[in-house]
């Protein structure tokens, strides 16, 4: 899943930028509303964020290490 999430940031670069922000925007809003209305429900964009960060992080790890993206 890391080498195919890797080989689609090095096919669509945009849209990998694009799930960049939507998984930031989620992070953001979900500690906003955290912090102001003290909700424990929104603990939750904590959780789904997680998965997501993982998956960027390893697939950049396999990017570097065994992509060769220089032109």
């Amino acid at each position: 899943m890391f080498r195919a999430y890797a080989q689609f940031t090095i096919k669509y670069p945009a849209i990998h930028a694009l799930n960049l922000l939507i998984v930031l925007s989620i992070f953001v809003i979900s500690s906003y509303q955290l912090l102001a209305n003290e909700a424990l429900i929104f603990a939750f964009g904590f959780l789904f964020v997680a998965f997501p960060t993982i998956v960027f992080a390893k697939a950049s790890d396999y990017r570097r290490k065994y992509l060769n993206t220089s032109n």
